[in-house]
């Protein structure tokens, strides 16, 4: 552990020259990039009804890496980034558990003054049901403590705060300007690469889409989206190809004065899914629909919105609908348990930690998902077969305080084995709470979060088939609170506790469903941490941390067991 540690911070010492020497470089080259120490000691507790004489119960895990990137401007209109990843497991020495990989590589640029453009990685995004990369489960509403480590696998896997995909193609954008009646017509286009052909029965798969946007003024924006995935026609001996183009049209008004700032949103669109030169394909055909509005009083901070939205049950859009968690794969840390050596199923602990799980490329097809954790919107706001209202208000101040309320109120567009749609009700509360100092007499920086959230399936049973009927309720709480300049404690609490009967589709290869299988769970998940983090920057801190994580499932295979970390973290952005 010590020499863990003496690692860490020689790693920090080296990176702060690096800092220095950024700032001071000519302005032609840049230095860009992270390092990060994570290390993991984790105790497998189980319960002492389950015989297992097999299984190790402690592990030990981490690495130090280091992404080193270099920004080149050979000229006013052009820039080059390429970043290298270095990257030693703990373990490996002497260079056997060193690792090096491409992280990043683009060029962009300006043609004419008019065009910009960008070739190689780029991160791009368009409107929620065309192009959106949704966050994956809990992540929002975390306590910090937690969210450092969904931000390592965040980072690591290119997820940003717009919501973004990051993609390996091109990009361009360009605008036209006007002096009257409209002020500007931009243009946005990119194309990437999603699968590459296998030289035998794999066709090339790209992306491909963009956008027109009208601005009439502040108060008026007007657009037109256009996505699709597209097999390469000739890149294989295959000759099945899948399209699949999304198509909306969206528009936003803005209105204010001295008290009230208002605004309405819509967005209407539709999609078609098909296999060119398969006889028994299906081809589908799916709209979507979204109004929402927004009013928001200036001097109280008091703000109300409502939505309407309805999404058909064939409406696909594999730009907006891929999920960033795939459950199919297995946790790294205690992969099997018991004598029987049984799978341990995936926890909310594994979500934060388990790099494996995350998926970084658009999926043709509904991803598969834990109704127990998320059963409403499972693919985001372009989940197919809803429709329904959501009304959210709050306050928010200048001291810091914000507190938001929201109620969802959703059924399915048509029901899926039955006449009988579901319907689903969501409940959620957040509070937060942050000052940079609590008062004069303390100036001490402090933050306060709560969380609580109520989610219900629910649909009336016959003599053919059971009624539904799944309760999930998750509820989070963290506290930071400034102990002396820079150090800071840190404690939170997250728990979720799911109940209930519902039923899963089963889908074929054109994702229609043709089966379905009884989902029963009844258990609860609860995790608990406490720790010190020392900010030496904005960019850069040290944290040290104990969590104690339960899970009691109902499930014979699973029972109950308990894993007690320590987790330490070194982040330097620079």
């Amino acid at each position: 552990m010590n020499k863990h540690l003496i690692y860490i911070i020689t790693i920090a010492l080296f990176a702060i020259p690096n800092v220095h020497s950024a700032q001071t470089a000519p302005k032609k080259f840049t230095f860009t990039g992270a390092a990060r120490g994570y290390f993991f000691g984790d105790r497998l507790d189980q319960d002492l009804a389950v015989e297992d004489s097999i299984t190790i119960p402690r592990l030990n895990s981490g690495h130090v890496m280091a992404d080193l990137g270099l920004n080149i401007r050979p000229n006013k209109n052009m820039e080059i980034l390429g970043m290298v990843r270095v990257r030693n497991d703990y373990g490996g020495f002497w260079g056997a558990g060193v690792t090096f990989d491409i992280r990043q590589l683009y060029v962009k640029g300006v043609i004419g003054g008019v065009v910009r453009y960008q070739l190689g990685d780029i991160n791009y995004r368009l409107t929620r049901y065309t192009f959106w990369n949704n966050d994956q489960e809990f992540f929002q509403n975390s306590p910090a403590i937690f969210k450092r480590q969904f931000d390592v696998v965040n980072y690591d896997h290119f997820h940003n705060l717009d919501n973004s995909w990051r993609q390996q193609g091109g990009a361009a954008e360009w605008g036209l300007v006007f002096n009257n009646y409209i002020e500007e017509l931009e243009f946005h286009t990119f194309a990437s690469r999603v699968r590459a052909s296998n030289n035998s029965s794999i066709n090339d798969r790209i992306f491909t889409g963009g956008n027109v946007q009208l601005v009439q003024s502040k108060f008026l924006q007007v657009g037109w989206n256009y996505v699709n995935l597209i097999d390469v026609e000739g890149t294989s001996r295959n000759s099945t190809l899948f399209r699949n183009p999304v198509s909306s049209f969206s528009a936003k008004a803005n209105w204010d004065n001295t008290t009230w700032d208002a605004s309405a949103e819509a967005e209407f669109g539709n999609s078609k899914t098909r296999f060119i030169n398969d006889a028994e394909a299906p081809e589908n055909d799916g709209n979507f629909s979204e109004v929402r509005a927004l009013f928001k009083h200036k001097k109280t901070g008091l703000f109300a919105r409502g939505t309407f939205k309805r999404v058909d049950s064939d409406f696909r859009s594999p730009g907006a609908q891929t999920k960033r968690l795939n459950f199919n794969g297995v946790p790294t840390a205690f992969e099997r348990t018991g004598n029987d050596q049984n799978l341990r199923p995936l926890t909310m602990l594994d979500l934060m930690r388990e790099s494996s799980m995350y998926n970084m490329q658009l999926q043709p097809y509904l991803m598969t998902f834990l109704p127990k954790y998320d059963n409403i919107t499972p693919f985001g706001d372009a989940t197919p077969n809803r429709q329904g209202v959501i009304l959210e208000a709050g306050w928010k101040t200048e001291k810091g305080l914000s507190i938001e309320a929201m109620h969802a109120n959703l059924q399915e567009t048509r029901g899926e084995g039955t006449p009988e749609a579901r319907k689903f009700t969501r409940t959620q509360v957040n509070v937060k709470w942050m000052r940079e100092e609590i008062s004069k007499v303390l100036p001490r920086r402090a933050a306060f979060e709560m969380s609580l959230r109520q989610d219900q399936t629910n649909r009336a049973g016959t003599e053919f088939y059971r009624g539904v009927d799944l309760t999930t309720t998750v509820a989070s709480l963290g506290i930071e609170f400034e102990l002396y300049e820079k150090l800071d404690l840190i404690a939170g609490w997250q728990f979720i506790e799911y109940d209930g009967f519902d039923y899963t589709a089963v889908r074929n290869n054109y994702a229609e469903i043709f089966n379905f299988i009884e989902y029963n769970v009844k258990g609860k998940e609860n995790m608990k941490a406490a720790g010190l983090r020392y900010r030496f920057s904005e960019k850069s801190f040290l944290s040290a941390q104990v969590n104690l994580f339960d899970f009691d499932d109902a499930d014979v295979n699973t029972a109950h067991y308990a894993v007690r970390q320590f987790m330490m973290l070194y982040q330097i952005n620079f």
